[in-house]
């Protein structure tokens, strides 16, 4: 749970109609939530989710999470409530996704369906050990599908707390930027590192490139002939051919290979901050102030150079539309939780005292 989500929590403790119901042996059911009962199975999913989380405040040579002591509460306490309170949010979604007439516009449930039928396989035994049901854990997933939905009905273009897009440009920009690079090797044919004569003469190699791509010649053309020149070198050392046996480019290689090329022309490379792609110290330097968009750098490294030209990130137009939706999360997730956390407030909550006693906790730490 979040340090947002467990202030919240505590604001909505305190307005939260909250009993424990001893229900014979009708153990079915986790808790009754303002008149709806949720499922046996699906307190008991959220037992494990909380289970793993408590696995966090183990400490160094602690091996039983159940023995343990969490925000001053005995473990096992501690997972039983957040199990609870996951129940609660559970609820809430479902109505609050009823009362905005929300419904599925792109077949969800199937692929809610689909979701579960993929990952029961695998999971599915262990949680029947626990005793989760395939439908439980079929609801649990399209809950989510539907706390989705009500996040984009209030985050998405034309929602009453739209993202603008500026915010989101700002967002993008402050954490990813675009290039084209090209990588070259500062090793011969034979894999030995360049003495001071080599590492002198790829630097005019590189500047030459630099040159040349400023002067209007393809990015990737440039990087298609260094590549050619670095295979034949090693080619030559073991005293092999480049091309293929026959000297020739088979047909839908040279197909391939256009369309790549295409794509590296109008694409380039997104790097994030903070990253390792293309390399750490080429992340560093794009986003260290000293390399604008339409600038040209080497990148020097130990074991290779890279010559990085920084684009426009916007270059491509389907980029901002693609990545909106992971944005908006980033940017207003940790302020949607605590508004569904805010609808949990004032439930008539009864839990099932006989579900909690039976559904024993050992079951989730089980070898």
């Amino acid at each position: 749970m979040s340090l947002l989500k467990k202030v919240s929590a505590a604001a909505a403790a305190a307005v939260l109609t909250f009993s424990l119901a001893s229900c014979g042996s009708d153990t079915t059911w986790g808790a009754d939530i303002e008149g709806t009962r949720i499922r046996a199975g699906i307190f008991i999913y959220f037992q494990s989710n909380a289970v793993s989380e408590a696995m966090q405040y183990l400490g160094e040579g602690e091996t039983d999470v159940l023995s343990i002591t969490i925000e001053d509460k005995p473990s096992r306490d501690w997972i039983n409530d957040e199990a609870v309170e996951d129940m609660r949010e559970y609820a809430a979604v479902e109505k609050k996704f009823t009362e905005l007439g929300l419904t599925f516009e792109n077949n969800e449930e199937k692929a809610a369906s689909n979701t579960v039928d993929q990952w029961w396989e695998y999971v599915g035994e262990y949680f029947e050990g626990l005793g989760v049901s395939k439908q439980s854990y079929y609801d649990v997933v399209l809950n989510t599908q539907k706390r989705a939905a009500i996040f984009d009905y209030y985050y998405s273009d034309g929602g009453e707390k739209a993202v603008p897009d500026d915010e989101i440009k700002d967002y993008l920009l402050e954490n990813n930027s675009r290039i084209k690079f090209i990588r070259m090797e500062l090793k011969d044919g034979e894999g030995n590192l360049l003495k001071s004569d080599g590492k002198e003469e790829l630097k005019k190699m590189a500047e030459g490139y630099i040159e040349r791509a400023k002067s209007g010649e393809s990015f990737e053309a440039i990087e298609d002939e260094y590549n050619e020149y670095y295979a034949n070198l090693i080619a030559e050392a073991n005293g092999t051919d480049s091309e293929t046996e026959d000297g020739a480019v088979e047909e839908d290689d040279v197909s391939d290979t256009a369309e790549e090329t295409e794509e590296r022309i109008s694409y380039g490379t997104i790097v994030s901050k903070g990253g390792i792609i293309p390399s750490e110290k080429v992340a560093e330097t794009v986003f260290d102030g000293s390399l604008n968009v339409g600038d040209y750098t080497i990148v020097e490294e130990n074991e290779v150079w890279y010559i990085v030209y920084r684009m426009d990130l916007f270059d491509d137009p389907t980029y901002l539309d693609a990545q909106k939706d992971s944005v908006r999360r980033s940017l207003k997730g940790e302020e949607f939780d605590a508004s569904v956390l805010s609808w949990t407030e004032g439930q008539n909550c009864i839990v099932n005292e006989a579900a909690v006693k039976r559904y024993k906790l050992e079951k989730h730490t089980a070898e």
